[in-house]
């Protein structure tokens, strides 16, 4: 099975909002965002390169639309990856198995709008987000991979990739974003990038979601590969990139003289998070469960095809 590519992907229309950059600046236009590019703007700055991380994705079957959530490319060797969570392409609970839609449906495919460079004029560039369809199934057979030993235990799954190169994607552990591999440990500040209730931070920019690291974070949570936060997160966020930041005098991971430790702000890359602990009620304690970096690792080594959702129950009988 070839791996997938943005070049053979459907593209169905043009986003209506866009992001219009001049020399690295973002313009956006007064008066609302405009259908053509010829009208009036304004230099806004993007502050953050990490805004460039997270993509809006959207479950469908067929042309029903199933979910919203939050997904992100991943660089592992020489290959690019979509990931997201496995409920996201599976469409069931992790925990019993149970369609999430309460149409009962299962998502066949997945809506990712994608931001491309444009050119504008001979001095000015634009970034503009085209909306892809993805077919989650080749043959019946799903394109994602699974972790090696939890398989669908593990909320997260990779699908392979090309093309990224044609797109501006920043993928969450890009050298480019000057990641530093901070020591990170309970109460520390944590970012959550994603889409809550599908909404943006303006054209199709995700907005952050500021947390604390809530458990030991070298401790594994039910033998598995997690660790919670302390965060207020709502439906949209499952597959968010989580990034530890570290602001001051820090210590990079395992160095304890302080001759080598740094003054400054640290970020680092931790996983992705998957939802909220007692997420439908309000009242209960609102910890996220973030699944550990080194997970991704393990799926995308071994490249393990998830079963499908179609044919849960047959393989539980």
């Amino acid at each position: 099975m070839k791996p997938t590519s943005l070049r053979s992907w459907v593209c169905v229309r043009y986003e209506a909002a866009r992001a219009l950059v001049y020399n690295g600046v973002l313009l956006a236009p007064l008066g609302g965002l405009p259908r053509v590019l010829g009208c009036s703007m304004r230099p806004v700055t993007i502050k953050e390169r990490l805004s460039y991380v997270p993509i809006k994705i959207e479950s469908f079957f067929d042309d029903t639309q199933l979910s919203c959530g939050t997904g992100f490319f991943y660089e592992y060797g020489t290959t690019t990856y979509l990931l997201t969570n496995w409920h996201m392409v599976s469409g069931r609970n992790t925990s019993n198995g149970q369609p999430l839609s309460r149409t009962g449906a299962i998502p066949n495919k997945m809506h990712i709008r994608i931001p491309y460079k444009e050119k504008i004029d001979e001095n000015r560039s634009g970034i503009r987000w085209k909306q892809h369809i993805l077919d989650l199934y080749e043959e019946s057979i799903p394109i994602w991979f699974v972790h090696p030993k939890h398989n669908e235990n593990i909320d997260v799954i990779g699908i392979e990739l090309s093309g990224i190169e044609e797109t501006s994607i920043i993928p969450a552990n890009s050298t480019t974003l000057d990641l530093e591999n901070i020591s990170i440990y309970p109460s520390m500040e944590v970012f959550i990038l994603g889409f809550p209730l599908g909404m943006s931070g303006g054209g199709n920019f995700p907005l952050w979601k500021r947390g604390t690291i809530a458990s030991e974070p070298e401790i594994d949570i039910d033998n598995l590969p997690k660790f919670f936060v302390d965060t207020a997160t709502r439906e949209g966020m499952s597959g968010s990139p989580v990034y530890a930041q570290e602001v001051g005098y820090w210590a990079p991971e395992g160095v304890m003289d302080k001759k080598d430790w740094y003054i400054g702000k640290g970020r680092r890359f931790v996983g992705v998070y998957s939802g909220r602990i007692g997420a439908e009620d309000e009242f209960k304690a609102q910890l996220g469960i973030v699944w550990k970096a080194s997970c991704i690792d393990a799926i995308l080594e071994k490249k393990i095809r998830g079963k499908s959702s179609f044919s849960f129950f047959e393989r539980a009988i």
